[in-house]
């Protein structure tokens, strides 16, 4: 069976660019680890065991002791999302700021909206106003909701991190 094939723009697209953490333990940013793990159970569906991931990095990149960096820190990122994905899948996802902040606005926006269409008219301006705060409600809840997703995403997915973390990488230079 074929290994996974992958183009990278360049080692900095690879990794979060915001991280401190020396390369061999950065996570990779969440684009690159999305695409690896999608490309990645393609390969997988109807029983075809990839044979491994080959990553295509610009030739200028090249320098001494990077590629041993780029598979510490893939296999590091993985084995860390395998354990994240089995036992912190929710509260990752609720932890962010903006989460709390959305569950806040939604709650707030549904009680102010309870509270002027109670006793309105049907079509009046007050069902109309509460209307709003309703759709304003539902639009905090964006941000909660799309973490929450990726959240069960890589939940459901935790088997693909664990065979990536042990897979054959093959970093290529071109």
């Amino acid at each position: 069976m074929a290994a996974v094939a992958i183009r990278v723009p360049s080692v900095e697209a690879l990794f979060d660019s915001w991280s401190p953490e020396p390369l061999e333990r950065r996570p990779l940013s969440d684009e690159a680890r999305q695409r690896i793990v999608d490309g990645w159970i393609e390969a997988s569906r109807h029983k075809r065991h990839p044979a491994g991931l080959s990553l295509t990095f610009p030739a200028r990149e090249r320098g001494e002791g990077l590629e041993d960096s780029i598979l510490a820190g893939i296999r590091h990122d993985m084995e860390t999302m395998q354990v994240e994905a089995r036992h912190h899948w929710i509260r990752r996802s609720l932890e962010p700021r903006e989460s709390r902040i959305g569950f806040a606005v939604f709650l707030v926006a549904l009680v102010i909206a309870g509270g002027i269409d109670y006793g309105a008219d049907e079509g009046s301006l007050e069902t109309m106003l509460s209307q709003t705060f309703v759709v304003l409600a539902w639009v905090a809840l964006w941000g909660p909701a799309y973490r929450l997703m990726t959240a069960a995403s890589f939940r459901l997915g935790r088997r693909s991190f664990a065979e990536l973390a042990d897979a054959e990488i093959e970093i290529r230079w071109a």
